[in-house]
């Protein structure tokens, strides 16, 4: 079979692959008398997509049979079991590959796959061998940024920001590139264990405009960590081209205002009693940029931002503006939108006594959504923060005899094959 023809068939069977039509390529691929490592790691590949990871294996361990061992074949049928949560068996072919045959690509499909399952450590442990294996030999092992955004990022879910402060330096000794995933994982892991102005000295460095992927952590990172005054001052550089962008605005979206409404409520200047200009200021703040979403950025509200203004103002004491608003949410808001209204005991004394009865509305209203919201138990933490003990059973005893008259959600029975 020429060349050209092979050539075109494989691009058949990407096609149909990446349209869903497994069958057809399954077909398509039987009638080729010329297969190519391609042809095979096409196949595979289509039917990992679409979720088959048995007829996957076969194809895989048939071409194993049929032509050399190819690492391109293995990645592929690593790469399908990691993103199916399978990191057993992507494990196994991992370590069948023995030293020699893995690439950086495999070593890269294995950590994010294990980042991926929620086993950052994992991946740390991968990084570890990885580098310990370049050590002995494999020189040709040189790990890319996408592997250095990986380790990067495991680091920041463990809070080791020791070794992540090592693998900056390592990524700057080696000279590895400094992309922007790679600037934003290194950013939120400084953001995230408080680092503020290592994070900005990253942002400060790239290389290139910050994207709006960028300015999001930004914003969202001073937020986290009580510097709300400088999240909105970076918005405002953000859309009107200053600073780091050198005349290049960027829009907003939706993204942007839940950390910029996250900034303003949990910057901490709403909770200084002692200065009601402090106090007030994020307010003021939130509730401009919220109601400039629409006319000036052309963004629609949805239900996280209104529960980030909701939680705001209630910080703030604010709870009649609080409970007015949510009336305002289209539609019947959320049972998470609500909770945002139940207060504790970090609403100042003297709003206590509004908060408790905005409280106990809100949670009425949450009964007659989803009883079985974990957020319906809300108002006991209320009556337990302000030490009414008597309140706290009583709510608690209304609400398991509710649940008790309450069908429980039907179960989705498990699929079953026939052989």
């Amino acid at each position: 079979m020429p060349r050209r023809v092979v050539v075109a068939i494989n691009a058949m069977l990407a096609t149909l692959g990446a349209a869903g039509r497994v069958t057809d390529a399954r077909a398509l691929f039987g009638r080729m008398s010329d297969r190519t490592p391609a042809s095979w790691n096409t196949m595979v590949t289509c039917y990992c997509r679409a979720g088959d990871l048995t007829s996957a294996r076969d194809v895989f361990e048939a071409s194993l049979r049929a032509m050399s061992s190819s690492v391109v074949s293995w990645n592929a049928m690593m790469d399908g079991y990691c993103k199916a949560g399978r990191m057993d068996a992507a494990r196994e072919l991992f370590d069948r590959m023995g030293s020699s045959l893995p690439d950086v690509i495999t070593w890269n499909t294995m950590m994010a796959g294990y980042l991926r399952g929620g086993d950052p450590a994992s991946a740390i442990a991968m990084f570890h061998l990885l580098m310990r294996t370049q050590r002995e030999g494999e020189q040709r092992l040189r790990p890319t940024n996408g592997t250095m955004a990986t380790v990067v990022t495991a680091c920041a879910q463990v809070g080791d920001l020791a070794l992540g402060r090592q693998i900056h330096h390592l990524i700057q000794q080696k000279g590895i590139w400094i992309d922007t995933v790679l600037s934003n994982a290194l950013m939120d892991m400084y953001f995230k264990s408080g680092s503020v102005d290592c994070a900005l000295d990253v942002f400060r460095a790239m290389p290139r405009s910050p994207n709006l992927f960028c300015w999001n952590t930004v914003i969202s990172g001073l937020g986290m960590n009580g510097r709300g005054e400088d999240a909105v001052a970076a918005l405002h550089d953000m859309v009107e081209g200053r600073g780091r962008l050198n005349g290049n605005s960027v829009k907003p979206d939706g993204v942007t205002f839940v950390a910029l409404l996250s900034a303003c409520s949990h910057s901490g200047l709403v909770l200084q009693a002692r200065k009601f200009f402090s106090q007030m200021l994020p307010a003021h703040q939130a509730r401009k940029f919220f109601s400039q979403m629409l006319p000036v950025y052309g963004l629609l509200p949805q239900p996280e931002h209104y529960g980030c203004m909701v939680d705001l103002l209630c910080r703030a004491g604010h709870v009649d503006e609080a409970a007015r608003l949510v009336q305002t949410i289209p539609g019947r808001p959320n049972a998470k939108v609500l909770g945002s209204l139940l207060l504790d005991a970090r609403v100042p004394q003297r709003w206590q006594e509004d908060g408790v009865r905005l409280s106990e509305w809100v949670a009425r209203r949450i009964s007659k959504l989803d009883l079985h919201d974990g957020a319906v138990y809300g108002l006991s933490n209320v009556y337990a923060s302000l030490q009414r003990w008597d309140r706290v059973e009583e709510h608690r005893r209304q609400m398991r005899a509710a649940v008790r008259h309450v069908r429980a959600p039907r179960r989705k029975r498990p699929g079953r094959a026939l052989l």
